[in-house]
Order: structure tokens, then C-alpha cells, then sequence
């Protein structure tokens, strides 16, 4: 299953519940256009995925992640008009960490995130055409694989 499924499923159980819209960055200019409810959180194409193999066998994948959460703002508004989207759409972000953390699926974690790596976040004003403000979010999740054979990786849970 591909990751932004995942991270579909994590965005789905913010409380908000806010709409979930993943392509690039001119198919979410487009899209945007067409979203019902907002908030939105819009993924983008992952960045480079790091992969590291271990001497046990298994390896571990590092997915460079970047969202934004957003609101549709009004046009023509001041930015300190926009805090507080920018502040609801930082507690969307810091819960998405919290659940990506806990996201289980089969008989262990799904996602890990690593203590000290620290997620990045930006106030985002105006964007796309929709006119739209939140905060984006980069943050790296950790997947651990095991039990590689002919291609072919099988995923263990992560304690």
C-alpha cells in the first residue's frame, strides 16, 4: 500500500476532520478549486526517501514528508487577520505527529519518529488560487522492513 494511504488514514482521525488532497504542486493549485470542506491537508510527492540496511537483516526507510494544512481565507486580508487560522492549523500539525507516532497497523506501529529528529514548520499565507492559510509541515517518518526475499519485503511491526 502506498505511503500517502498512510498518511490518508493518520489525517483522517485529526479531530477537525479535515479533507486530504495529495499531487504536486500545480495539480494541488487545481484541486484546491474543487475541495467542499476545509480544512484541508494537501500532501505532496515524497522527497528523497532514505534507505538504510542493517546488519540484522532488515532495512529501514526514511520518508521525507511534506504536508500543509490549511484553511480557505478570504482575499484581500491582512496576514494578522490570518493568526488564527495559522494557530489552528499548528495544532492540526502537531496532532497529525502525535497520531502518525501511535498509527498501528497488523501487530505493531506502522511509523516510527526518531527522538531528536525535529519536524519543520512554516506559516503559510495565500496560497494557491483558492486563497488559502495554515502552516506546512516537513517532517521524516521511519518504516522498518524485514524479511527480504527475491525482491520482496515483508513489514514488521515496530514495537
Amino acid at each position: 500500500m502506498p505511503i500517502r494511504n498512510q498518511i490518508q488514514a493518520i489525517v483522517q482521525t485529526i479531530n477537525n476532520r479535515p479533507s486530504f488532497v495529495y499531487g504536486t504542486v500545480n495539480e494541488l493549485n487545481a484541486l484546491a478549486d474543487d475541495v467542499n470542506t476545509f480544512p484541508c491537508v494537501f500532501m505532496y510527492p515524497l522527497q528523497p526517501i532514505e534507505i538504510a540496511p542493517h546488519v540484522n537483516g532488515s532495512v529501514e526507510n526514511k520518508f521525507s514528508i511534506y504536508l500543509e494544512f490549511l484553511y480557505k481565507t478570504e482575499f484581500d486580508q491582512y496576514t494578522s487577520d490570518n493568526e488564527t487560522y495559522v494557530s489552528r492549523a499548528l495544532a492540526m500539525a502537531n496532532e497529525f505527529i502525535v497520531k502518525a507516532a501511535k498509527y498501528r497497523e497488523s501487530d505493531g506501529r506502522y511509523f516510527r519518529i526518531k527522538p531528536g529528529d525535529k519536524a519543520k514548520s512554516l506559516p503559510v499565507y495565500n496560497k494557491f488560487d483558492a486563497n488559502t492559510t495554515g502552516v506546512n509541515l516537513s517532517i521524516t517518518l521511519v518504516r522498518r522492513q524485514t524479511k527480504v526475499n527475491q525482491g520482496l519485503c515483508s513489514v514488521s511491526g515496530l514495537k
